[in-house]
């Protein structure tokens, strides 16, 4: 488990392409190494990941709520973890723990014990060559302090626009805090950053003033953690979405498949 890469997609702001940037990652990352088991989480109770996939508990309840809500849940993740329709161009090693919706909203407010713990915990054992997390838009609380102690790299999902900048510096401000608790404890300096992910930046090869503005704001800010390529915006991802599908599966979505494919490379080797 320890050499599992767990990547978080995080923004503390909705529409910020955190969805699209963490079902992306764990699909291109399927796609390119067949052979290995990829999951999929979706920590948000919204369910953006869960309406887009499709994913469907194998029975009521056995879903992301019930990691969060119970202590011995060691291996949970891996069996809680189902198939999608590989018709709608879901590669066959893709797994999703589906979001609990409801009930996962009321765990927000849970008070246990080391109830941060139990997200790490279902990781035991698993036989995943990478895990992914899309993390709700919030500052703090039980499930991104789940999150956040589960994975070992966090990337931030940006629009190059001023929610998008607010996004991350909200989210990095969390992180921030929860490091350097960490330390406090005398614990690892954990998730490290691995980058912010830029989405919808751009329309063909038109880079808005506004747009432009936003993305040098980015790179003087946090330099190095831009990664590059930028992805582009394209009406077929949200087509696709609507339709349960893999964008990917479309030749007007390879370009954006292509830019999150040499992304997820440069993650989960951060």
């Amino acid at each position: 488990m320890t050499d599992v890469p767990v990547v978080g997609s995080y923004s503390e702001t909705g529409g910020a392409t955190k969805t699209t940037t963490g079902v992306s990652l764990a699909v291109s990352y399927a796609e390119e190494h067949p052979d290995e088991l990829v999951v999929l989480g979706d920590l948000d109770p919204r369910g953006a990941a869960t309406k887009w996939t499709e994913a469907a508990p194998r029975e009521p309840g056995l879903d992301m709520s019930a990691i969060l809500g119970n202590d011995d849940v060691s291996g949970w993740a891996e069996d809680l973890a189902v198939p999608l329709d590989p018709k709608k161009g879901w590669p066959e090693n893709l797994r999703v723990i589906p979001s609990g919706f409801r009930v996962q909203a009321t765990q927000e407010s849970m008070r246990e014990d080391h109830a941060e713990l139990r997200l790490k915990r279902s990781l035991k054992g698993i036989s995943a060559g990478l895990v992914v997390f899309d993390f709700p838009n919030r500052q703090g609380g039980v499930i991104t302090q789940n999150g956040l102690t589960a994975c070992n790299r966090i990337v931030y999902a940006a629009k190059p626009d001023e929610d998008g900048l607010d996004g991350v510096d909200g989210a990095r401000e969390t992180v921030d805090r929860f490091r350097e608790y960490r330390v406090e404890q005398g614990l690892p300096d954990s998730p490290r950053e691995a980058g912010i992910v830029l989405g919808s930046a751009y329309r063909g090869a038109v880079v808005t003033r506004d747009e432009r503005r936003a993305i040098e704001v980015l790179q003087e800010q946090y330099g190095d953690l831009v990664l590059t390529p930028f992805v582009p915006w394209l009406g077929i991802v949200l087509s696709a979405r609507s339709a349960g599908e893999w964008y990917g599966k479309y030749s007007k979505g390879r370009s954006v498949a292509v830019a999150y494919r040499e992304l997820v490379d440069r993650i989960v080797t951060a």
